[in-house]
């Protein structure tokens, strides 16, 4: 098994002690900022909104080259420091040269072995490579079992990210570093572990992240009845090319008990990152630096629209292909997760599913794991869906059955986008479409027929776009 930057971790992480000295603010204004600009430049990578789905392997290339000058150039500071950890071009191929091409979620007969998949790679036996369902945001204590349920009921699943907060437990805010952290923590994992042995899928990967302190994340590091092996957690760099030592604990603390690592190349285009170009020469050296400080098992692109908070717009969309594209096509990476990880519009509207098309063809033309199930920009009160999961995984075998080519893929992107990016140009998308109690029956934890009338009339109107929904 190779292990990328694992053994080289200690090496690595004392450069936050050793390296030179440099203020946040001058690391941003200074280092960072000038260096992005003149690198994106050099290398001329322009935003092209008709261009959704990259074609231009030679531009790929182009920012893969990019993203590792980027890396070499300006590095990443650990905050707690004010210190920058530099690295070579040659430690950078060492590493990159040394991940695994595969890795293993879950337990059992639960367990799945997700594999490097190229553009329009539609040989494998399980299309898409996998289906990662996420439960996002703040969910009601009353109703936080049956949102799993309808996750975990769903067949296409391979793994549930179950993320979804407590925003209370025993009448107390949810603060961090507080008791009541703890004990929602404690709650949330008791709740989806015995969701999944009723399902009968007791070795199903859970996904996790819902608290912030370390306290809360170990209080529930417990294989009798909390996290196992195959589930995973999170390591994530802060804003932009920076980490904090908490992070770098996490990695620790999950390679050190088998646990998977997961991440993101989480570039902000409109934030300190600048416009689309220079946001995903930022996020691809993102990739790069997951790998060399944290080993992430579980990568991808989480691109957020810094405007209006949104995975799927035109920016943080085409930001999330040509990230996970150039990283696809220069590297031998298990797969990423692909497409938005989290729509824009609420969970009980069209713009919804709409988003979700979006998000799952282009994941899977580029041989990305399909991420869904959450609306509202994960910032709304019970705005998650198994049905919104089950949606974007019948998309995504759509896709292969279709054998769509990069070409056809965009041009079918470009014409789904019109029907949900006014409503993100005009600040309104969060504001459609209603919660989980008013989309499932609550005593069957099914879709009532007016969610699934919705469900169905955006099927049909692809297969109508020439895509073989079943």
């Amino acid at each position: 098994m190779l292990i990328s930057g694992r053994g080289r971790f200690m090496d690595f992480w004392k450069r936050a002690e050793t390296g030179p000295i440099c203020f946040r603010d001058d690391f941003d204004t200074k280092v960072y900022w000038p260096k992005v600009k003149a690198i994106t430049k050099k290398y001329g990578i322009e935003y092209d909104p008709n261009h959704m789905i990259p074609c231009d392997d030679e531009m790929l290339d182009r920012l893969w080259q990019a993203a590792i000058e980027l890396v070499v150039e300006v590095g990443v500071l650990c905050t707690d420091t004010e210190r920058i950890i530099e690295f070579s071009e040659k430690e950078i191929h060492e590493v990159i040269d040394n991940i695994p091409d595969h890795f293993v979620m879950g337990r059992g007969n639960d367990a799945i072995v997700c594999k490097h998949r190229g553009f329009e790679d539609y040989d494998d036996l399980k299309q898409p490579v996998f289906l990662h369902g996420r439960i996002l945001g703040p969910i009601s204590e009353d109703i936080y079992e049956k949102v799993c349920w309808s996750y975990i009921q769903e067949p296409l699943a391979d793994h549930i990210a179950f993320q979804g907060n407590l925003t209370s437990v025993f009448g107390m805010p949810v603060t961090p570093n507080s008791p009541w952290e703890i004990m929602a923590e404690m709650k949330c994992t008791s709740i989806v572990k015995d969701v999944c042995r009723r399902a009968c899928r007791p070795g199903m990967a859970d996904g996790g992240i819902r608290c912030i302190s370390l306290p809360a994340l170990l209080a529930v590091n417990n294989p009798g009845w909390g996290m196992q092996a195959g589930d995973n957690r999170s390591c994530l760099l802060t804003p932009q090319h920076k980490v904090e030592f908490s992070h770098l604990n996490r990695a620790l603390l999950w390679h050190a008990n088998g646990f998977i690592s997961q991440g993101g190349m989480c570039s902000y285009p409109g934030g300190l990152s600048g416009s689309p170009a220079h946001s995903a020469v930022t996020g691809t050296a993102e990739f790069i630096l997951n790998k060399l400080l944290f080993d992430l098992t579980l990568d991808g692109s989480w691109s957020v629209d810094a405007m209006y908070f949104s995975n799927t717009s035109k920016y943080s969309m085409w930001c999330s292909n040509y990230q996970n594209a150039a990283v696809v096509k220069n590297t031998h990476t298990a797969p990423l997760i692909g497409g938005g990880w989290q729509m824009t519009a609420g969970i009980g509207s069209e713009e919804f599913f709409w988003e979700s098309a979006a998000s799952a063809i282009s994941a899977i033309v580029l041989g990305c794991g399909i991420s869904g199930g959450s609306g509202c920009q994960s910032g709304g009160l019970d705005h998650a869906s198994g049905l919104g999961l089950r949606f974007s995984g019948e998309v995504g075998k759509a896709v292969a059955k279709a054998r769509l080519t990069r070409e056809q893929a965009n041009e079918l992107v470009v014409e789904i986008m019109k029907k949900y990016q006014p409503y993100i140009d005009n600040h309104t998308a969060h504001t459609l479409g209603g919660d989980f109690r008013e989309c499932y029956d609550l005593e069957t934890v099914q879709p009532k027929k007016e969610y699934l009338a919705i469900y169905e009339k955006v099927k049909s109107e692809l297969r109508q776009m020439g895509l073989p929904m079943g």
